[in-house]
């Protein structure tokens, strides 16, 4: 079909963002069709700092981009030396303004206090903290909600220390003595998540590393 050949061209040439867009758009719309007391809390592992923050910034311009594009076509789709159907033209139209919709509804619930919250994740090392100060003020800059900062792989108490044991503790004290006194991440409410001798996989694996967190 013309119009879905169209379509694929011109989504070839969006901006970037929007493919992480639109699939966050689809777990969303399935949020929106279940019941509140069902479905009370999402958590989504965001992708890595740069996708995160390219998702953010674009969603203005992907919306803009959208709107110009369906006046584009309709604009000319009215010229003679137009080659579509009518039907492409309205499919095509009807497509990008969903498309344009459900970039909007992301946007709302990103930056919606009420209901979504960024939390940053972070390990004890300094160029870790370094990285996720920047991550926060560009996380304030776009306007996003963040309340918490969690610092994983902490390393247990121990009654005895190896000596690389010894030289790892010394890095996290002076990881956390950053963090207190980062004007990014100083804050933060702090939540620390233990290092742990299994990969942390399953249902079980879960439980055991919540009952750690939120003790």
């Amino acid at each position: 079909m013309v119009a879905k050949s169209m379509i694929r061209e011109m989504l070839d040439g969006m901006p970037p963002g929007l493919e992480e867009a639109l699939v966050l758009s689809k777990v969303i719309k399935s949020i929106d069709v279940q019941e509140a007391d069902i479905l009370r809390r999402l958590v989504l592992d965001a992708p890595s700092t740069g996708h995160t923050l390219k998702l953010l910034s674009a969603s203005d311009w992907i919306e803009m981009f959208l709107t110009l594009s369906i006046k584009g076509i309709k604009v000319a789709s009215s010229m003679p030396s137009f080659n579509m159907y009518l039907e492409d033209v309205q499919f095509i139209s009807a497509r990008l303004e969903e498309l344009r919709q459900q970039v909007r509804r992301v946007r709302e619930i990103l930056f919606d206090p009420q209901s979504t919250e960024f939390i940053v994740v972070t390990i004890p090392t300094m160029m870790a903290v370094t990285e996720s100060s920047r991550f926060h003020e560009s996380l304030k800059k776009d306007g996003a909600h963040t309340r918490r900062l969690v610092i994983n792989q902490v390393l247990p108490p121990s009654a005895s220390d190896c000596r690389f044991c010894a030289a790892k503790r010394r890095e996290e004290a002076r990881a956390f003595r950053a963090i207190l006194e980062d004007r990014e991440l100083g804050g933060l409410k702090l939540i620390q998540a233990p290092l742990l001798d299994m990969e942390v996989k399953g249902v079980p694996a879960l439980r055991f590393l919540s009952d750690s967190v939120w003790k």
